[in-house]
């Protein structure tokens, strides 16, 4: 899976909680050209609800939005704009076996629920099911508590990272920062850089993970 994320050269993953205040035209088009690639776009409840996520543009590419307690908010763009065709697949939650019934029931006819895991969302089950639903590429887009997680699995095979030429100099996340709840313990990961580009002062940086 892909991982693709903005930080500024101080290491800060958001402005005042969100990334739009990292984010300029060259981060835009790299965000944009990712998503070309991607079956599914993961992405962290907290994230989708703070960034007001929509549906993909690309036809046939479906959001997933991890929320194994379904904070997520069934009034975001993602669940009810475009909602009209019937031919295009729902967006898909990943949540749990133990999730609470009544909030299930509030994306009744707006997501398809994809359970994973007891308790907390098994990360690993998830991917698999994805998989296993004809999903070869997934590109996670934090927020930084999931790409935690799914670092702390060792489900990230490539990190595309956006560096923003600013210093933000204020308590924020990392691009990776906290575990969730139930993931293995983090260990070091080794990637290997394989491309370098700059434009207008802005750094793209991807890496791959080292796998024996």
């Amino acid at each position: 899976m892909l991982l693709n994320m903005v930080a500024s050269i101080d290491g800060a993953a958001a402005v005042e909680g969100l990334s739009a205040g990292l984010s300029g035209a060259a981060d835009k088009a790299m965000f944009a050209a990712l998503r070309t690639q991607a079956d599914v776009i993961l992405v962290g409840a907290g994230t989708a609800n703070a960034e007001l996520y929509g549906r993909a543009r690309r036809s046939g590419t479906r959001i997933a939005v991890v929320s194994g307690s379904l904070s997520v908010d069934p009034e975001l763009p993602l669940f009810v704009a475009g909602a009209e065709d019937a031919t295009a697949p729902l967006p898909l939650i990943v949540t749990t076996g133990s999730a609470d019934a009544s909030s299930a029931a509030r994306f009744e006819g707006r997501a398809e629920l994809l359970r994973a895991g007891d308790g907390v969302v098994d990360l690993r089950a998830a991917l698999a099911e994805l998989g296993a639903r004809g999903a070869r590429v997934v590109l996670c887009e934090g927020g930084p508590t999931l790409n935690a997680g799914l670092l702390a699995c060792d489900l990230v095979d490539e990190i595309n990272l956006t560096h923003a030429p600013l210093a933000i100099s204020a308590v924020a996340p990392r691009i990776a920062d906290g575990l969730t709840t139930g993931a293995a313990e983090s260990t070091p990961r080794a990637f290997a850089l394989t491309q370098i580009v700059t434009h207008e002062g802005v750094l793209f940086v991807r890496w791959l993970r080292a796998r024996d």
